[in-house]
């Protein structure tokens, strides 16, 4: 048989001193020499060409995580910012309502205090406080009664013409019957031929009706109506009404005519009332003191 050498039966292996000092010293030699002379430039290019991928698959779940983040916060503070605005834009549009109501309410007061006086009359300022509920009647309540000096069939105006007559008069308010309630009338004048006609309410506030007319009367539409002044109630010379139109008899001898009142009957929240001044006496005009008798004293 053929002799065949045997492998020693114990290797001798190198000690781990030796073997982290031949490590040691390897690797101090890569570092002096890649340090000078960058020889493992392409080394780190290839391993960063090949962890690359794997670094951006890893930092993925991160970054969705921080995208979500930032759209959840986002959308928050759009939410917040949506529901500021829409406070603020309400705020201004009731601003911008106030503001538009007092530039009416101040533009009706400008021209209630621009009416040109009347002789023997006082303008009454006051203003509505409340409609009375019934459904058939036309009256509204004012802050000005007895102790402002009003009393009942006084005159009631606005701006634009007649408003109605105060009906009923309490200490510190007073019942105002609308010309547009059906038992309220005016005399009242054609200013283009002189007519004189009752003008009658209807129960709307934008009509009015002459309701005994005589049929071959000279009345047109567009006439203005005015009061004449006859009943010592109206003074003479406050705008009333415009014809609309006039109507032919039906199954009566009168014709009749729509009006459309020229003040703002049942629409403004202001109105004057038309306050009879004190008419002095001659004796007053002439500065002397009033007789005895006239005082109701008795002579001694």
């Amino acid at each position: 048989m053929p002799h065949t050498p045997h492998a020693p039966l114990f290797v001798r292996e190198m000690g781990l001193p030796l073997r982290f000092g031949l490590y040691a010293f390897f690797c101090l030699l890569l570092l002096v020499l890649d340090a000078r002379y960058a020889t493992l430039a392409g080394v780190r290019a290839g391993l960063n060409a090949l962890i690359h991928p794997v670094h951006i698959a890893l930092a993925q779940p991160l970054d969705w995580m921080q995208g979500i983040s930032r759209f959840l916060v986002k959308h928050a503070e759009l939410a917040r910012d949506n529901r500021h605005f829409i406070q603020r834009q309400e705020l201004l549009d009731a601003g911008m309502r106030d503001r538009a109501t007092l530039l009416a309410e101040n533009t009706r007061l400008r021209a209630l205090l621009a009416l040109p006086p009347r002789p023997g009359f006082t303008l009454l300022a006051g203003e509505v406080i409340e409609t009375t509920p019934d459904p058939f009647a036309r009256r509204i309540i004012i802050n000005r009664g007895q102790s402002h000096g009003v009393s009942a069939g006084l005159p009631v105006v606005d701006a634009t013409g007649l408003v109605g007559q105060v009906t009923r008069v309490y200490p510190w308010s007073a019942e105002v019957t609308l010309l547009t309630d059906r038992d309220q009338a005016a005399p009242v004048l054609n200013l283009r031929n002189g007519l004189r006609i009752i003008v009658s309410g209807q129960g709307s506030d934008t009509l009015l009706e002459v309701r005994f007319l005589d049929m071959h009367a000279d009345l047109r539409p567009g006439d203005l109506l005015y009061t004449s002044g006859i009943d010592g109630i109206y003074p003479a010379g406050v705008p009333v009404a415009r014809v609309l139109n006039t109507e032919p008899p039906r199954n009566t001898p009168f014709a009749r005519a729509i009006c459309q009142p020229l003040g703002g009957v049942g629409q403004y929240r202001h109105m004057a009332v038309l306050v009879p001044t004190a008419v002095p006496t001659p004796t007053e005009k002439n500065g002397a003191a009033p007789s005895p008798h006239v005082a109701g004293s008795k002579r001694p």
